[in-house]
């Protein structure tokens, strides 16, 4: 495949955005897939996905999220997006992306696709920039409504407040994640992410994951779930747009699955017509990384291939 990098100003204003456009070797693009990575990771783990959709003729634009890979130059501010509303700066950052992608490719069809915290950038992108003219959603590794949300929102403001936006607080990353590692037999602390050992250990030698948030990213983090769960959410999803909710059963982040089908049921209990969820049983959240990842490579071709094309 062939490789093009991008560049642009966040929106957070904290750094610059490094992207890349990967293409078949060809030239021959059928349609565009943008997709969001998740938290504490980066783009350039996805270049096997990127690799296999590629070979079948889609051009792929992925982005380092802001103080994420190479979109960070400070290892003091990984996970940091500014003072005040980053989540949304996250969200129009994913917007900049997909317009890169519109321009280079005007005529194709487009399916945005977020795994993780991406799938809640992702998910707040479809709502809030309906008209940004793609044609298919897939939500990745999504989570459901949480009860105890709003009280991690207060929690994490105030902590943000009183140690320093930029802070890194330990505390609030046990808080969120501290019980994700539980249902697993304990060889490292992300047993959680997938059944694959050799991808656990590579995530966790790699300089680029596994980072703690600062304690304002984790409020923005906590608002983004919000925000993809609210009913104003299911309320102005285009009613017409194709989605995939597409998780591993046994996914900590949609709480074994509840979450996957909470969403569906929701969606389709507010009118909108096509609407797919897949769980994969024994897989966990890291899917595209899981032992059965070309099942899932399959699965998520054919849905855009029945659905979007």
């Amino acid at each position: 495949m062939k490789t093009k990098d991008f560049t642009f100003k966040s929106a957070t204003g904290v750094c610059d955005i490094y992207g890349c456009r990967y293409t078949p070797d060809d030239d021959a693009v059928k349609a565009v897939i943008a997709i969001n990575h998740g938290m504490a990771e980066h783009q350039a783990r996805y270049r096997d996905f990127v690799s296999f959709l590629t070979s079948n003729g889609f051009a792929v634009y992925m982005h380092d999220m802001a103080n994420h890979g190479k979109s960070n130059n400070d290892k003091n501010l990984t996970g940091y997006f500014g003072k005040k509303d980053g989540y949304k700066a996250l969200v129009k950052d994913f917007d900049s992306v997909v317009k890169i992608a519109k321009t280079d490719y005007p005529d194709k069809k487009l399916v945005i696709m977020g795994h993780s915290m991406g799938s809640f950038i992702v998910r707040c992108y479809t709502a809030w920039y309906p008209n940004a003219g793609f044609d298919g959603a897939i939500y990745m590794g999504t989570g459901g409504s949480n009860p105890i949300a709003g009280v991690g929102d207060f929690v994490s403001s105030l902590i943000a407040k009183v140690t320093g936006y930029k802070k890194k607080v330990a505390l609030l990353d046990k808080m969120t994640f501290g019980s994700y590692n539980n249902k697993f037999e304990k060889r490292t602390a992300f047993d959680w992410l997938t059944r694959d050992n050799s991808v656990v250990d590579k995530y966790i030698n790699d300089e680029y994951c596994g980072f703690l948030f600062s304690a304002q990213g984790m409020n923005d983090l906590v608002k983004l779930n919000i925000n993809a769960n609210l009913d104003d959410w299911y309320a102005r999803v285009p009613k017409n747009l194709p989605i995939l909710v597409i998780s591993g059963a046994d996914d900590p982040v949609c709480d074994y699955s509840k979450g996957v089908v909470e969403i569906e049921n929701k969606l389709k209990a507010t009118a909108h017509k096509n609407v797919t969820a897949k769980l994969y049983n024994g897989a966990r959240h890291e899917i595209l990384n899981e032992t059965n990842r070309d099942e899932v490579y399959a699965d998520i071709l054919l849905w855009i291939s029945d659905n979007v094309l």
